[in-house]
C-alpha cells in the first residue's frame, strides 16, 4: 500500500516555474506556430508565407506538468503580432496564445506540443523550437 502511495505522489509532482521557458522561447514558439498554421494556406492560395514579428508577450497563466517523464509547461496570454507580407500594408494584431512548451532532457532545448484534437488519448505532434 505504501508502495503505491509513493506512486501516486510522484505522479503529481511538477516542475518548479523557475525553469519555465524565457521569453524568447516563447516568442520563436509563438512565430512557429504561426507559420505552422499559416504554410497550407499560402500554399493553397498561392501567397508569399508572411513574415512574423511579435511583441508585447503577456503570459497570463503557466501551468506546469509533465508529459512523456519531462517538464511541460502550458501557457496562456496575449501578443501583438506584426506580420509584413509584400501584397498587403504591414497589419499589427492583437492575439492570444494557449501554448505547450516541454523543457528536454538536458535543459538545453525546447519543444512545441501540438495537440492532436479528437484524439483519446491525448497524442501531441512534438516540434524542435530553434
Amino acid at each position: 500500500m505504501s508502495i503505491l502511495l509513493l506512486c501516486v505522489a510522484c505522479g503529481r509532482e511538477k516542475p518548479p516555474l523557475e525553469f519555465a521557458p524565457s521569453p524568447s522561447i516563447i516568442e520563436k514558439a509563438l512565430i512557429f506556430k504561426l507559420e505552422y498554421q499559416q504554410e497550407s494556406l499560402s500554399r493553397q492560395l498561392r501567397l508569399k508565407k508572411p513574415n512574423f514579428i511579435i511583441k508585447k508577450i503577456n503570459v497570463t497563466k503557466i501551468e506546469p506538468t509533465i508529459v512523456f517523464n519531462l517538464p511541460t509547461y502550458h501557457l496562456e496570454g496575449t501578443y501583438k503580432v506584426k506580420i509584413k507580407q509584400n501584397t498587403l500594408k504591414n497589419v499589427l494584431i492583437d492575439n492570444t496564445f494557449n501554448l505547450d512548451l516541454q523543457r528536454q532532457s538536458r535543459g538545453k532545448t525546447w519543444r512545441i506540443l501540438l495537440k492532436l484534437e479528437g484524439k483519446k488519448p491525448l497524442e501531441y505532434l512534438s516540434y524542435l523550437i530553434h
